[in-house]
């Protein structure tokens, strides 16, 4: 992403509008760096491979890093998932509440580690090089008819239920992203817009009054104003997605779901189509093109829009040659980082390789981490969070004016100029980047892992009732050196001998030593000389708090109905004005060696201090395809490890220690030692059949219970007295449908989790005044691998007592 940093010839358009290119430039360094996200963890492109290696780098996004990178994705239970994409873990968190004055924030630390350093500034702390770290979100919205199933099984088995909406393919699902639709008209007249303040209906801006934001893929009235939204005429409205720019099929429609990982590491096909075309060829081919069972993030029709829109011709390229598309111009798909168009996914090259883009895209900023703190003032006033991005659309007279990127030639052409409104979000919190090491994919300057405190967005529609939204977070790491003045280069610094131009960087320059005819090479690409890295996560959910409005959230019809009665032990009460913090599991099974450049097990984060106020949430995902075997490319294959080969388990058992701060430990406590489980001042788990569980018992019984449940990674669902014993003996009660080998029940947990599932929600919980450390027996060896962690809660201040 070579953001408009200090990379490359980053591009500050300021004037699209009128046709101008005001261009300010910066250049990146050349460098071979990579980015990997360890929590949640990044996918590096992998999805459920065997192999060390990843099986296909172009499948979903280009992250030009290691083809050893990153972590498969969760499995529900013990067993691989495979093809079945209902087996797959979409791990969960609880959003912020909608107001968050008096606290209801809840925090997700996002880690990383980078390979070629970053860190530092100009003015007291110098770095070997500059560098920003852009971090952002794309959301799809999740509203789904719940009530039908959930108590009808133990929902960790069928959680994928409670997470995914109907693809059944009615129009109302808005878990599905209308790839192509039939009539009625309106789908192709009407669009979702999110209203503001200033434009509460959405129509056409004026002076003085700023275009709405859309959401994608929302093709029904129902869903839309379910959102908060206006279902409004696109023209209208000025918007994007009109009867001459949504496409149509010869066929019956085709739906398929937003925002997923995909059965196959297969690439998303794309075909060409004609220069100008009907809205009905235009669907035909995005109907032929699009394969459920492939990964999905951008749209099909980012990247088609990529591909037919001119690139910006203000741009620094040095001297690479930008190819053209197959109708003879070159597009957005061709940039300096990647001149021959090596699609990865439905990615757009242009809009990965600068930041802020100047075109409407489909991601949300999170955060700007730069060493030039000077700059934030731009990334922020130009972000899509607040900021209004401009596109050319088709028209009746003009089947092909998307090719424009400018107002002028848009509507020169016989185009019209869509302005497609902000998010409507606060800007992207822009920050000192973290100081990390150069050529070293490790902690940063104090021990620590590199994290961002991501607090989570809510999502409230109509009548202020919250809704889930599934979403793929993104981390794009960008570098840059000093070697000429990034804020001058621009288009006119491109290699011309025609006009006798010299590019500032040209590729493996010879220079002079002074010696005769002696000259030294440098080892310089200018195709990454600048360069930007990329990792993204697996698809996650954010899931709405319960709140006071009857629980609606929870529980919507896909016909936009809403059902209160199914879960009488939702509450609300136990998440209002409280803030939530989140304690999951980083890494993979293997040793330091054959991980690299993934990490080993631990508890992220590791260390933790919050109030007898504030809420935990433990939870995890693991894979049963973490063999880390060949081929391994330049690296170890291997997967050393404890249990099943392959397998991630985890568990947290409190540990046993000679005083509250003793973390020396290896051994879990005795219940009769136990203070961590015994100091829960109240507990919740996302699973409605565990509530209604604990409904039904005391505090202590559950105190009790949700030491197992941790302990056995939910394998075990409470621990009951069993009066055939006589009332002495106790029994630990299997959820009953965890299968054997043999097909039976499996009622005994293996010492080494091997039947417990990959993949737990676990539970969120309120502790008493404490300190508590903690560790998973599994993956816990001494001096081969250390995964423990320490919870400090303070009695909160203004508090009354737990």
């Amino acid at each position: 992403t070579h953001t408009h940093t200090s990379q490359e010839a980053t591009t500050l358009i300021v004037e699209m509008a009128a046709g101008k290119f005001i261009v300010a430039a910066a250049l990146v360094a050349a460098t071979h760096a990579d980015v990997y996200m360890h929590n949640p963890r990044g996918s590096n492109n992998r999805l459920n491979e065997r192999s060390a290696n990843r099986n296909n780098g172009n499948r979903m996004f280009d992250s030009q890093n290691n083809n050893r990178g990153g972590y498969n994705k969760g499995d529900v239970d013990d067993t691989a998932a495979a093809a079945d994409w209902t087996q797959q873990y979409d791990m969960e968190y609880y959003q912020s509440q909608t107001v968050t004055t008096n606290g209801g924030k809840t925090h997700m630390a996002i880690e990383w580690t980078n390979q070629h350093g970053c860190g530092g500034n100009e003015q007291g702390d110098p770095h070997k090089l500059n560098c920003d770290i852009i971090l952002q979100y794309m959301a799809v919205p999740v509203v789904l008819d719940r009530a039908a199933q959930l108590n009808s099984n133990y929902d960790y088995l069928d959680r994928t239920e409670a997470q995914l909406l109907d693809v059944s393919g009615a129009s109302d699902a808005i878990d599905t992203v209308v790839q192509s639709s039939t009539p009625p008209l309106e789908r192709a007249t009407q669009e979702c817009f999110i209203p503001h303040a200033g434009n509460p209906t959405c129509m056409a801006s004026a002076p003085g009054r700023k275009a709405c934001g859309a959401w994608t893929g929302v093709f029904s009235d129902t869903l839309c104003q379910r959102i908060g939204g206006v279902w409004a005429n696109s023209i209208a409205a000025n918007g994007m997605w009109d009867e001459f720019n949504t496409p149509q099929t010869t066929g019956g429609g085709h739906t398929y779901r937003a925002l997923r990982d995909g059965t196959t590491t297969n690439r998303q096909q794309y075909t060409n189509g004609a220069a100008s075309e009907s809205v009905t060829a235009y669907g035909n081919r995005k109907a032929g093109d699009i394969d459920e069972e492939e990964g999905y993030h951008e749209a099909w029709d980012w990247y088609n829009e990529c591909y037919r829109r001119e690139r910006n011709r203000g741009l620094f390229t040095a001297d690479q040659n930008l190819r053209n598309n197959a109708f003879g111009y070159s597009s957005a798909v061709y940039t300096r980082q990647n001149p021959n168009n090596n699609r990865r996914g439905y990615e757009c090259p242009e809009e990965r390789d600068y930041y802020p883009y100047w075109h409407p895209t489909p991601w949300r900023d999170i955060a700007v981490l730069t060493d030039r703190l000077d700059r934030c003032d731009f990334y922020q006033t130009q972000s899509q969070n607040v900021a209004e991005k401009g596109v050319c659309r088709n028209t009746a007279t003009c089947d092909n004016c998307n090719r424009w990127n400018t107002e002028m030639r848009c509507t020169a052409m016989g185009g019209r100029w869509a302005v497609v409104g902000p998010w409507n979000i606060t800007a992207p919190k822009c920050v000192q980047s973290p100081w990390s090491r150069v050529n070293h994919l490790g902690s940063g300057r104090y021990g620590q892992a590199n994290t961002y405190n991501w607090t989570l967005p809510s999502f409230t529609g109509a009548n202020n009732v919250p809704f889930d939204v599934k979403i793929v977070l993104r981390l794009r790491y960008n570098i840059s050196t000093d070697d000429y003045d990034g804020s001058r280069v621009n288009n006119s610094f491109n290699n011309n001998n025609g006009q006798n131009v010299q590019s500032p960087v040209r590729q493996n320059p010879a220079v002079d030593i002074g010696a005769f005819n002696t000259a030294l090479r440098l080892a310089i690409n200018t195709n990454q000389f600048g360069r930007t890295f990329q990792d993204r996560s697996h698809v996650l959910g954010l899931k709405a708090r319960p709140t006071t409005t009857a629980n609606a959230k929870a529980y919507v019809g896909s016909d936009g109905s809403t059902s209160m009665t199914t879960d009488p032990n939702v509450d609300p009460a136990f998440f209002a004005n409280r803030d939530i913090y989140n304690i999951n599991v980083r890494g993979k099974r293997c040793n330091i060696v054959q991980c690299f450049p993934s990490v080993e097990y631990d508890f992220a984060p590791n260390q933790l201090a919050i109030s007898t106020d504030d809420i935990v949430h433990f939870q995890w995902t693991g894979s049963n395809t973490h063999n880390n075997g060949n081929p391994a490319g330049d690296g170890q294959a291997g997967d050393a490890g404890e249990g099943t080969r392959g397998t991630d388990r985890h568990n947290v058992v409190e540990m046993l220690g000679r005083s509250p701060t003793d973390f020396g430990g290896s051994f879990p406590s005795t219940w009769e030692r136990n203070t961590m489980w015994n100091n829960v001042a109240q507990a919740y788990s996302p699973e409605p059949v565990i509530r209604n569980e604990d409904a039904a018992t005391t505090v202590e019984t559950q105190r009790t219970n949700w030491a197992i449940r941790m302990a056995s990674a939910g394998f075990y669902k409470d621990f009951a007295e069993d009066a055939a014993a006589g009332g002495g003996d106790y029994t630990r009660r299997n959820v009953g449908n965890l299968a054997a080998a043999d097909g039976t029940a499996d009622a005994t947990l293996s010492v080494l989790l091997n039947n417990a599932p990959a993949s737990y929600p676990g539970a969120l919980f309120r502790f008493r005044a404490g300190q508590y450390n903690y560790m998973c027996t599994r993956n816990h060896n001494f001096s081969n691998r250390d995964q423990k962690a320490h919870l400090q809660v303070s009695q909160a201040i203004d508090a009354a007592q737990a």
